[in-house]
């Protein structure tokens, strides 16, 4: 039995194709990571017992059998050693691999209701190219928010690390498509963050304890 299975911070997490025969589970490994060149924004955060950073692989692995030969690799310093069975699995090959992360959007349900970055950047493109539309996008913590008069979007991140992420991928999209009504304010200073509480307070009705929050960690 061959598998293609999916590793976080290479431990073994799920199994995403089995089959009888190493060329079908080559052909859908191979598949899988064709398909996996589409990510936008790849996860790099989990929020498990804390905010920690995370690391996919994708690999193809056999039932491990007495006379199998296990790979030879490298570590850091270049030095080589012999792989051990990943539990009852001998690992034949294996790939980065990326998940596109997911985000809570105020509004919606931080469970069910989660965007990605391509649903952030539409409500963010509205009434783009007025120039007298001008929006102010800003990081207050693990916050992502967007406002005027007339619009208040926000992002909450795992944490700032992401948003700041977020910030930089959305700017490359505008100046992409030559958007130029959006100001890109970085992450707010001490002096400017006191407002931006007082403008998501205004907007949410969240607590100022809600607010200063600087990650999703329980």
């Amino acid at each position: 039995m061959y598998r293609v299975i999916l590793l976080k911070n290479g431990k073994y997490s799920m199994t995403l194709h089995r089959c009888k025969t190493r060329k079908t589970s080559f052909i859908n490994y191979r598949k899988l990571i064709d398909e996996n060149q589409d990510v936008l924004f790849p996860r790099q955060y989990v929020n498990y017992n804390g905010i920690k950073p995370i690391k996919y692989r994708i690999a193809i692995v056999k039932d491990t059998e007495e006379g199998d030969e296990f790979r030879m690799l490298r570590d850091k310093m270049g030095r080589t050693y012999t792989e051990k069975p990943l539990g009852k699995f001998t690992i034949i090959d294996d790939n980065p691999y990326e998940i596109e992360e997911t985000f809570w959007m105020f509004g919606k349900n931080p469970v069910h209701e989660r965007v990605t970055i391509h649903d952030i950047i539409k409500p963010i493109m509205v009434g783009a190219y007025k120039q007298k539309m001008v929006k102010q996008l800003i990081v207050v913590h693990n916050k992502l928010v967007l406002y005027n008069e007339d619009q208040f979007e926000m992002v909450i991140c795992k944490c700032k690390k992401d948003a700041q992420r977020l910030h930089h991928e959305i700017y490359k999209a505008c100046n992409k498509n030559k958007i130029k009504s959006i100001m890109f304010m970085g992450t707010a200073t001490p002096a400017t963050v006191s407002r931006m509480y007082e403008i998501i307070a205004e907007h949410t009705g969240w607590p100022m304890t809600k607010i200063r929050r600087t990650s999703t960690r329980p």
